[in-house]
């Protein structure tokens, strides 16, 4: 309120002090060029050269305006840009398409002046990538560093892809190692490098890896236990006798391995399988009875089934005792009657062998039986028999 006031009194005055000013006296202004003459009061002057400049100023203004950001230039940079924003589209869409080469092209020609570069550059060079143009995708991705710092990283880790697709996983571990450990939490890196790790069977790297993998939730619950499932078997395969360790020693590792398991996933017979053969190879062969014997009562499963009929185990008339009850509740279970077979074998109950093995091959005539029982026909004597074995199996082998 007080400045309106203020300003009603400063306009006032101002007004009063113009009267009295052309109270003073009009004055006049001559202006005469060749035979023309313009004579007008100063004060008519005062105000026609105050409205010519004023409108002079405006139209200075509104040339400029309409030469840069609010006008032509902006209007014609907008249509340039909306030009460009639709190729992108069709770059876009050729992408979606699979079709590597005109979206790779599309994309990375409409880069320059498209609103969203990086990701035509990006989105180039995954194309080129997926053409196989390996050379491109790679100068795309430099071009993407350069103009785009902010996307850096995500360029760095479409290069890493890049050299693991291209099967260099020692380049590819150069230079995913120094990012990683930047950013030990970036979920994208910790899959690029347990990838890295398992195509390298670096299964150890792999397995420090489940930790952060379960815990930043880089995959799925169901993703994290397949990946846990092939690690731990990959170890528990590669897990070999070293001679120069004792028999305790060496068990005492393979222990150690078994503890790094998860508990939920001992259970599972894909994990037991492996570290029953495990156990076999450093001869600890006590403990592979009492194994099999308490996972096969907790879950049927043809592959500890197996094991259970190869692997030679410290007592094995207790191995054939227990599967000899087990057969009760599975008659008709031909892969316990080829256990059966194969334990009696190793025993020499070569009569009670052939029985098993023939009862294995009416139910299901697997080409593994036929060699079973092939063999010990030829340790029995009956050669012409066994030589039929050997035949008829190698015709359902080639069958299937």
């Amino acid at each position: 309120m007080r400045k309106i006031l203020l300003v009603l009194v400063l306009a006032l005055l101002g007004g009063a002090a113009v009267v009295w000013l052309m109270q003073q006296g009009t004055g006049y202004l001559l202006i005469s060029f060749a035979k023309i003459s313009i004579e007008m009061s100063l004060w008519v002057a005062g105000v026609l050269y105050l409205i010519t400049t004023l409108l002079v100023v405006w139209l200075v203004l509104l040339v400029k305006w309409l030469l840069a950001v609010g006008g032509f230039r902006q209007w014609w940079t907008s249509r340039r840009q909306i030009k460009e924003l639709s190729k992108t589209a069709q770059g876009l869409l050729k992408y979606a398409d699979k079709d590597w080469v005109k979206a790779k092209e599309i994309l990375a020609n409409s880069a320059q002046l498209s609103s969203m570069s990086e990701i035509n550059l990006l989105f180039a060079a995954q194309a080129a990538a997926k053409a196989n143009d390996n050379e491109a995708a790679t100068r795309l991705l430099q071009r993407l560093q350069t103009s785009h710092p902010n996307a850096a990283a995500v360029a760095s880790k479409l290069q890493i892809r890049l050299l693991v697709s291209n099967g260099q996983l020692d380049q590819a571990l150069a230079q995913i190692q120094p990012l990683y450990r930047d950013n030990p939490s970036d979920t994208g890196l910790i899959r690029l490098l347990v990838n890295i790790y398992c195509q390298q069977h670096d299964w150890y790297s792999a397995q420090r890896l489940l930790r952060d993998i379960e815990h930043y939730k880089v995959l799925s619950k169901e993703a994290i236990t397949a990946l846990q499932i092939n690690i731990y078997v990959a170890l528990l395969n590669d897990f070999d006798s070293k001679p120069e360790l004792s028999s305790i020693e060496q068990y005492d590792q393979l222990s150690e391995l078994w503890e790094l398991v998860p508990k939920a996933l001992r259970k599972m017979p894909e994990l037991i399988a492996p570290y029953a053969d495990a156990l076999a190879r450093i001869n600890a062969t006590e403990k592979l009875l009492p194994l099999l014997s308490a996972a096969l009562n907790s879950q049927w499963h043809e592959d500890l089934v197996e094991r259970f009929g190869v692997l030679t185990m410290a007592n094995m008339e207790k191995q054939l005792s227990t599967a000899e009850k087990w057969l009760l509740k599975h008659p008709q279970d031909a892969d316990l009657l080829l256990a059966l077979g194969r334990i009696c074998i190793r025993l020499e109950f070569r009569g009670k062998a052939k029985d098993y093995l023939h009862s294995a091959l009416e139910l299901d005539p697997q080409p593994s039986v036929y060699f079973e029982l092939a063999q010990l026909l030829q340790a029995m004597g009956e050669s012409e028999d066994g030589a039929e074995m050997y035949r008829q199996g190698l015709e359902v082998a080639v069958a299937r």
